[in-house]
Order: structure tokens, then C-alpha cells, then sequence
């Protein structure tokens, strides 16, 4: 109810196979080994498992897992979501769409963004499209009017369904072998903030994590994990921070000198061990093949 139409959920035992393939096949590793260029595979391809958002289900089931298995894990984490708070944006869309209808949601779009003929048809299109558009403060209207039309208090929804972290398990979770990084503090895209907005979305979150965690916030990943949400001024903010890693989804592939203010990582979806293979290895260097030759042709055409 709360995910589905975005595309995000794994089930646990497909979840288990995937850590068990990597455990067997590659070389898990850390953020530490990846910062320090300290990589030790022994012969197998190094990975880094990652996760996003606050979810509640890394600690309850991935971690176990992930520990079963002796794989270090990387957690980019929201603030305000925490101890169920409140309910992150792209859930109360889902919510919405699932229990009243996509249309319920487009109403509020059209009204936010005073447009009448906006026609949004899917989840996926309301979020891939209308959210990017939203500057933080039109995000907030729209989270307000959305919860308001629908009836529902979001804070309760998220309590109800103990959708995401408490503090505590945040806490258990840094304790062991996951490192956490700062994920915004409410799920933005990159390329509305203006410099008002990096103290409450960057320094803010980073300040709530780390006095939960007691350790240092290292990495950043861009929600939605576009690079088109790294904009010059963000990234110098995040370097002037003392951020050493900045990560996208974008299913390339990562260079041995990749810088580390750029790097790919892929998003999971296949359901057996060639599928995941080739989401690993395969697709990430036809698309970085690819890449490369479409950002030659526009130099040359420039």
C-alpha cells in the first residue's frame, strides 16, 4: 500500500539469494575500503550492498541477512522519518493512489502546481515527473493538501504501520557492520534546493544522524538517484562538509579510478541468478559504453 507502483520492494528470500550469490561470488566490501582505496578481493569482483530511505524492514530483515552472510552494508537514511515522525512523500502518493484512486492524487497536483490540464496516469509518472519540478516549499503544499484531501494524518499512518526506523535500531544498525549516510533529511531532489534549503536538508540531517549514531556522516546519496540532483553548488556544499563519497542510481559502471563524489550504483529487480548477473555486470558497461559515446558525439558537435 505504501510502495507499491514505485518499484522498490524485494522479497526476503529473493533478498537472501541475492546476498548469498554475492557472498559466494564477489567480495563484499565497506565504505572504509572504498574511501581508503584499501579494496581486498582475493581474486573476485569487490562489492558495496546499499540501501535507501529509512525503512524500517533493513533492520528487521536485511540486516540479519546481511549478517548471515558476513556482508558490510551501506544505509543512506532520512531524518525526518524516524521513529515514524512523519510519512515520507512518495508513500502518502502511493497510499493515496492505492486506497482512492491516481486521480485523487492529480486533483492535488493541478491545484498545486495551477495547472489545469496536468494528466498524470501512474504513480510512477506523478513521482519520475511532477515531484522534480517542486521546489521544497511546494513539495511541503503538496504533502499538506494531499494528506488534507485524503483524510489521513500521515504521522499516524506511519506509526500504524511501523513503516520505518526507530532510533534504536539506527543506533544497533551503526553499531555493527553498517555504515549510515545522509540521504536529505526529507527525500528532495538535489536540483530545487537553493542555499536556503542545504541547511535543513544536508547539515540538518547529517547533525540528526550522527547524534544518533555517534560516528561521522561520510557519504551522500542523491534521492531518486539521478546525478542531474548533484548540481556544482551542492556538491561543493557536501566537500566543504566533509563528505568524501557521493552515490547515484544510474546503473553504470564504475571505473577503478571512479571519482567518489560520482559513484554507480545499480538498482535490483531481477529474480534469478542470470537476471542479477547481468544487472551486475553486463547492462552497467553497455550503458557506460554508450554514455561515453553519446558524451563524444555532443563534445564533437558542440
Amino acid at each position: 500500500m505504501f510502495t507499491n507502483g514505485i518499484g522498490i520492494t524485494l522479497a526476503k528470500s529473493d533478498f537472501e539469494d541475492k546476498i548469498r550469490f554475492l557472498a559466494h561470488h564477489y567480495s563484499p566490501i565497506s565504505l572504509e575500503e572504498v574511501l581508503n582505496d584499501s579494496v581486498s578481493s582475493k581474486g573476485r569482483r569487490p562489492v558495496l550492498v546499499t540501501f535507501d530511505d529509512a525503512y524500517a524492514s533493513v533492520a528487521l530483515e536485511a540486516a540479519p541477512i546481511c549478517e548471515k552472510y558476513g556482508v558490510p552494508a551501506l544505509f543512506f537514511v532520512n531524518g525526518r522519518f524516524l521513529d515514524n515522525q512523519d510519512l515520507a512523500l512518495d508513500n502518502l502518493i502511493c497510499y493515496v493512489a492505492n486506497t482512492k484512486g491516481v486521480a485523487a492524487v492529480n486533483s492535488v497536483a493541478r491545484d498545486v502546481s495551477k495547472s489545469r490540464d496536468l494528466r498524470l496516469s501512474s504513480i510512477a509518472e506523478i513521482i519520475g515527473e511532477f515531484l522534480p519540478l517542486l521546489s521544497l516549499k511546494a513539495r511541503k503544499v503538496f504533502h499538506e493538501r494531499l494528506a488534507d484531501s485524503a483524510g489521513v494524518h500521515p504521522s499516524g499512518l506511519a506509526r500504524e504501520a511501523g513503516l520505518y526506523l526507530s532510533s534504536a535500531q539506527l543506533r544497533v544498525l551503526a553499531s555493527s557492520n553498517f555504515e549510515i549516510g545522509n540521504h536529505t533529511y526529507s527525500h528532495v531532489h538535489g536540483r530545487q534546493l537553493i542555499p536556503q534549503d542545504l541547511t535543513e536538508e544536508i547539515d540538518k540531517n547529517k547533525a540528526v544522524l550522527e547524534s544518533i549514531t555517534g560516528k561521522p556522516i561520510r557519504a551522500y546519496s542523491a534521492p531518486y538517484g539521478s546525478s542531474a540532483d548533484l548540481p556544482d553548488e551542492l556538491a561543493e556544499h557536501l566537500q566543504r562538509s566533509g563528505y568524501r563519497s557521493a552515490f547515484f542510481v544510474e546503473s553504470l559502471a564504475n571505473a577503478p579510478s571512479q571519482d567518489l563524489y560520482h559513484l554507480y550504483r545499480v538498482s535490483v529487480q531481477a529474480k534469478n541468478e542470470a537476471d542479477f548477473f547481468s544487472e551486475l555486470e553486463i547492462l552497467p558497461r553497455l550503458r557506460s559504453i554508450r554514455h561515453a559515446w553519446l558524451r563524444r558525439g555532443a563534445k564533437e558537435n558542440c
